[in-house]
């Protein structure tokens, strides 16, 4: 390939293109805690290899298109895609957080928490700028900068800080919780306000779910280090992780129904997408977040369906995959 067919193809590259390794580190960890530990070795060795591609296509788009990485930092319909490299490093983390890896993940949530704080920078000026305008196109991808701020959390957890970072989790965690909070409103609203055609409803909602998971997940993690967290704060966390679960549970029933009522009865085509990745990631960290909570609590109900969700978010991934692979070639694919 020549150099200026890279660096086109580079300028091209969506915001969300962190969205395929956000989500195969999730299964990646979820095969881990099911015991297959060689098949979720491969999927963390694609997910690295895809990060550490798509993070050297990035830097050249940062340094020979500037301008194009500038606008989709001020248009609200592409800037929350790039939370999905926050996603992607702080899932990565996770995995890598034991053993000889362990300076690998203090440098990829070092990376991530500067890159959030500049995303998260870049929306409050569009918010300040034009926030009615804004508003109107508040849609999935806004959950993504709370997934970000979560993974950060996670890994600050799974990294075994003492007291005094952990009490620091906790308030970034119920940040984390309260940004769920107002992004869910704000997209409620807008769906209210102006309900999308089939054709726009797109797989990116499911991060509604996945947002909720990983805050379910990250909350359970900290619960596991009760003996460190401040007293007044143990039971008010155990209830909203407990909230958090059920919430994300009650989300899957609409989701699918959103996907029937799209594919099924308005016959919208399921080609490949980038967006078909937002679903496997929650469903992955579904699927992680209910096997620690069953841990935390030990109920023998939650623990009787790990292996379904399991073979669920695994199938998942394999059928995205699949059509990734069989996918012409094209912008879905760049």
């Amino acid at each position: 390939m020549t150099r200026p067919a890279l660096l086109d193809r580079c300028r091209r590259l969506p915001p969300a293109c962190f969205a395929p390794v956000m989500a195969t580190g999730a299964v990646s960890r979820v095969l881990a805690q099911s015991d297959a530990r060689t098949t979720s070795a491969l999927l963390l060795g694609i997910a690295v290899a895809a990060y550490v591609t798509l993070l050297a296509a990035t830097v050249l788009k940062a340094l020979h298109h500037r301008d194009a990485l500038r606008a989709e930092l001020r248009d609200p319909a592409r800037l929350f895609g790039h939370f999905t490299f926050v996603a992607a490093s702080g899932v990565l983390a996770t995995r890598l957080v034991h053993g000889p890896t362990r300076g690998a993940a203090y440098a990829l949530l070092c990376v991530a928490a500067v890159v959030w704080t500049a995303l998260a920078g870049a929306a409050v000026a569009l918010a300040r700028s034009g926030g009615r305008t804004m508003l109107r196109y508040a849609d999935g991808t806004w959950f993504l900068a709370t997934v970000g701020l979560q993974a950060l959390a996670l890994t600050v957890v799974g990294l075994h800080p003492g007291r005094a970072v952990i009490t620091a989790t906790l308030a970034l965690w119920a940040t984390g919780v309260l940004m769920y909070t107002v992004t869910l409103t704000s997209v409620v609203l807008r769906l209210l306000r102006d309900p999308p055609e089939a054709a726009h409803l797109a797989p990116t909602y499911w991060i509604t779910m996945g947002a909720a998971a990983i805050s379910t997940l990250a909350g359970a993690q900290l619960i596991t280090s009760e003996r460190l967290l401040p007293r007044p704060a143990r039971v008010p966390l155990d209830t909203a992780v407990t909230v958090l679960w059920s919430w994300a549970t009650v989300l899957i029933v609409p989701l699918l129904a959103a996907g029937v009522w799209r594919h099924l009865y308005h016959r919208v085509p399921l080609p490949y997408d980038l967006t078909l990745w937002c679903i496997v990631f929650p469903l992955g960290m579904y699927t992680t977040a209910t096997a620690q909570l069953a841990t935390v609590r030990g109920t023998t109900a939650l623990t009787a369906v790990e292996r379904p969700l399991v073979c669920v978010a695994a199938a998942a991934w394999l059928a995205v995959a699949a059509r990734f692979l069989t996918a012409p070639y094209g912008p879905a694919r760049t």
